[in-house]
């Protein structure tokens, strides 16, 4: 019998969003996906449709949510939403692009590149308020499937907050690491 028994756990970001050529820090704003969005899931779906699949996750965003039912249709689950899950909060920056941070908060977006886990954004959180927001949530969930494959589809801030308690290293290091594509031939 296994002493210490290990959940698989299937990290997957959210689709292309609605509002993805215009915006770049969505945060808690709730914008659904793209038609390719969509379609992203859609593929993933079937590329993982004989994955043993125990239950899927996501946070409460439409733009997760909507994934995450692509994903569970195959395995006749229903996805389970949590507001933890959820993508950091950019404050003041939410609904934004990147070259319009760059315009109006050249300071502020210059010391979020050099303090990653500290730096917060007027009415926003800080990268270890985001990790001690998630990581209780993530532990719970992974502790109810021993044994088990799961998939939870979540945003780039929460998949890399998991993926550095997981590694057990700091969070800067983890933006080194670049979200996959699912690419067919």
């Amino acid at each position: 019998m296994n002493e210490n028994p290990s959940c698989r756990v299937y990290l997957f970001r959210h689709g292309e969003t609605a509002n993805s050529k215009e915006v770049s820090f969505n945060g808690h704003f709730d914008v659904g996906l793209s038609a390719k969005g969509e379609s992203q899931f859609k593929e993933w779906a079937q590329v993982l449709k004989h994955e043993p699949f125990s239950a899927i996750y996501s946070s409460d965003l439409k733009r997760t949510r909507l994934g995450a039912q692509s994903l569970a249709e195959p395995h006749k689950l229903e996805p389970v939403a949590y507001p933890e899950l959820r993508e950091l909060c950019f404050g003041a920056w939410e609904g934004l692009s990147v070259s319009e941070v760059e315009k109006n908060y050249p300071k502020q977006l210059e010391e979020r590149m050099k303090n990653t886990e500290t730096f917060q954004v007027e009415g926003g959180e800080t990268f270890d308020q985001l990790r001690n927001r998630v990581v209780p949530r993530f532990e719970e969930i992974i502790s109810r499937h021993p044994n088990e494959h799961i998939a939870m589809v979540c945003h780039g801030g929460v998949n890399r907050v998991i993926l550095s308690h997981l590694l057990k290293v700091p969070i800067k290091r983890i933006f080194r690491i670049k979200n996959l594509k699912l690419s067919s031939t």
